[in-house]
């Protein structure tokens, strides 16, 4: 798993451990191990977010899916969306209406790293975490 958070926050605007707290969270939201997510962090953007450069975020996240063939649940993502919303807005100050979330899902055998798929990682790991 994946994410970036994009923001026009100023670095000293952002908590000590923001990153590394938001990954624990994104583990336990998805019932996903930390071994298997890298987040990214970019403050200082600038941004035209619905006609204004008030403080405001973009999240793309990207989970491995043993089915990313399979019919996406909207209420599922809604889900997700709302509780990630809700963490950001806490942690960053940033109303949930200023946040944009763009969710994917991608097949575990098309995602490397260290030379392995993270099929094939999971594999090691152990069962892979039903959703």
């Amino acid at each position: 798993m994946s994410y970036t958070i994009d923001t026009n926050l100023a670095a000293s605007q952002l908590p000590d451990g923001f990153l590394s707290g938001t990954s624990d969270f994104l583990c336990t939201l998805f019932n996903r191990p930390k071994k298997v997510i890298m987040g990214q962090l970019r403050s200082g953007q600038e941004f035209d977010f619905s006609g204004s450069s008030d403080p405001c975020i973009v999240m793309k996240l990207t989970r491995g899916s043993l089915r990313p063939d399979m019919p996406i649940d909207e209420e599922v993502i809604e889900q997700y969306v709302a509780t990630i919303s809700e963490y950001l807005q806490n942690a960053l100050g940033v109303h949930k209406s200023r946040i944009m979330i763009f969710y994917y899902e991608h097949d575990m055998a098309l995602i490397g790293n260290n030379g392995k798929t993270l099929k094939r990682i999971w594999s090691e790991i152990g069962k892979f975490p039903s959703d």
